[in-house]
């Protein structure tokens, strides 16, 4: 192993501490962001960065990134010899709210050698998995690229976040489905090239969310075991969604708490519109209007280790019941686009709960 470097930063107090990178130590996580946005600072925008975060024994309540930036500030670079090459570097450090982020920060290259470099010495020293991962604003072969080097480090993360410049092809699409574990987290906010592209497999992440998920098909949702589900820009039917309803009457998706999906459409008036999806939502379904007893939980969590959640509806809803208790509250609505004449938003929500819980 390489000797270590030491770098000097602010602790909590505000007085000068050398830190030691080189031997190992007590590691709270290893968040990965890899962007290609170049015109804004730190915290104004979409993180731009793939970062360390690390709280040590003797930097109790700090957190440690490390930055890939696109552009270094040359006046404040330094160079450092890590495992037998030249990075140049600098140290900074920004105040979000009441908590101090210190980063220490890196060219990120064309072909991310020096962020694959550092990552892969980082890793190893701190003897730690990548609990989140993220890729922003990198192109469809960059992103196939940075992902199957990724599965070279670990076959699975906490957390992923991904979008692209331009629309994702169906093979980097079932690389990543088929290839990487997501174990709690997975926000997809990009498009496919291939509209005909249908994803049939289970997709087993706790949290889904996709901002476009035309390509989910009604069979990969009742094969899955997510427990939040958040679908925008659907192809799923309403007669989709009550075929899905009866699954569910009938025990799939057993862990599912909370599934959501938006679709667009061009239909008549709003009014006609509730009326027409309800009747074929709930055909065949024995339907009650929900009467709000304070029972229900008003709060479904997104993720199982952050503090963030969803406050489902709780007007015009109606209730189905499954043969064991477990209560499904529906409810939908309807919104006019802005930006596309003559087409609407239909939302359906679909929140899992037990009164006796």
């Amino acid at each position: 192993m390489a000797a270590p470097y030491t770098l000097t930063a602010p602790t909590a107090a505000g007085s000068p501490e050398d830190v030691t990178f080189g031997q190992p130590k007590d590691v709270d996580q290893f968040v990965l962001n890899i962007s290609d946005n170049q015109s804004m600072g730190h915290y104004d925008r979409p993180i731009n960065y793939s970062r360390r975060r690390t709280t040590s024994k003797n930097l109790v309540g700090l957190q440690w990134i490390l930055d890939f930036e696109n552009e270094l500030d040359d006046e404040l670079y330094t160079t450092r010899a890590i495992d037998g090459n030249q990075f140049p570097s600098y140290i900074d450090s920004v105040l979000h709210g009441p908590k101090a982020f210190h980063h220490l920060v890196f060219p990120n290259d064309e072909h991310f050698e020096t962020m694959r470099k550092m990552v892969e010495h980082v890793s190893m020293i701190f003897r730690t998995p990548i609990t989140s991962f993220g890729i922003h604003q990198q192109n469809d072969s960059s992103t196939m690229s940075i992902v199957k080097w990724f599965c070279t480090l670990q076959s699975s993360v906490v957390d992923f976040n991904i979008d692209t410049t331009d629309d994702i092809t169906a093979p980097t699409l079932s690389f990543i489905l088929d290839n990487i574990k997501v174990t709690d987290y997975f926000s997809w906010e990009l498009k496919m090239n291939t509209p005909d592209f249908e994803y049939t497999k289970a997709i087993d992440i706790p949290t889904l969310i996709l901002s476009h998920s035309q390509w989910i098909t009604l069979k990969s949702i009742l094969n899955s075991s997510s427990r939040v589900i958040v679908l925008c820009e659907s192809n799923l039917t309403f007669w989709d969604i009550n075929s899905f309803l009866k699954h569910w009457l009938n025990g799939s998706n057993p862990q599912l708490e909370y599934i959501s999906i938006r679709r667009s459409m061009k239909g008549k008036a709003i009014e006609e519109d509730i009326e027409e999806a309800f009747q074929i939502i709930t055909k065949d379904l024995n339907v009650k209007e929900h009467e709000e007893d304070g029972r229900r939980p008003m709060k479904v969590r997104i993720s199982l280790h952050r503090k963030s959640s969803y406050s489902p509806p709780n007007d015009l809803c109606y209730d189905i019941v499954r043969d064991d208790g477990t209560i499904g509250t529906i409810h939908q609505t309807y919104f006019n686009r802005s930006d596309v004449p003559d087409f609407k938003l239909h939302f359906f929500y679909f929140h899992v709960w037990n009164k006796k819980i």
